[in-house]
């Protein structure tokens, strides 16, 4: 069974949401620390999120939202961090990551590239009917259809081309 894993980050904590194959929530995760120095919260919860992923032994596909330019420069080299140790993490343990820009997974899922947190929440509660006690949970669910419906894309796309090569090959 493959599952599809949406990752939220900010400088304070990294959530995610697994999909199951059917689209399903399997589990919210959230790794945090209450420090008030990034370089401490950074440090504990990254080594967190590094102690789960390797006690799974699954398959899976994940999608991670790119970080963003923030007013304050200090805040973009946070996020830039965590998002960047997520990405690395994830390959390290066997599961391939995309970042996703947020206004191309808001677009894709939502219908609207700007959706707002509102917009973003009702969505998540209206399709999977559960509630979302954090809006980053919603965001990493949202994230999560998205590399799912990415995936099954591609895969369509990549039976389609080996039926027109086999197409190709008993024509020629």
């Amino acid at each position: 069974m493959k599952n599809f894993i949406g990752i939220d980050c900010s400088s304070k904590a990294i959530h995610s949401v697994w999909l199951g194959n059917g689209g399903s929530i399997l589990k919210k995760i959230k790794w945090e620390h209450k420090s008030k120095e990034f370089e401490e919260r950074f440090i504990n919860f990254v080594s967190d999120f590094d102690a789960y992923l390797s006690t799974i032994n699954i398959e899976a596909q994940a999608a991670v939202e790119a970080a963003i330019f923030i007013q304050n420069p200090k805040s973009t080299i946070s996020l830039a961090s965590v998002v960047g140790c997520v990405k690395y993490l994830c390959y390290k343990y066997g599961i391939n990551c995309r970042p996703i820009d947020n206004t191309k997974w808001k677009k894709d899922i939502i219908g609207k590239g700007n959706a707002s947190k509102l917009e973003i929440k009702a969505f998540a509660e209206k399709h999977w009917g559960e509630t979302f006690e954090e809006q980053d949970f919603a965001d990493a669910a949202c994230i999560a259809l998205w590399i799912k419906r990415k995936f099954e894309l591609e895969k369509i796309n990549g039976q389609e081309k080996q039926e027109d090569k086999k197409r190709r090959v008993t024509k020629g």
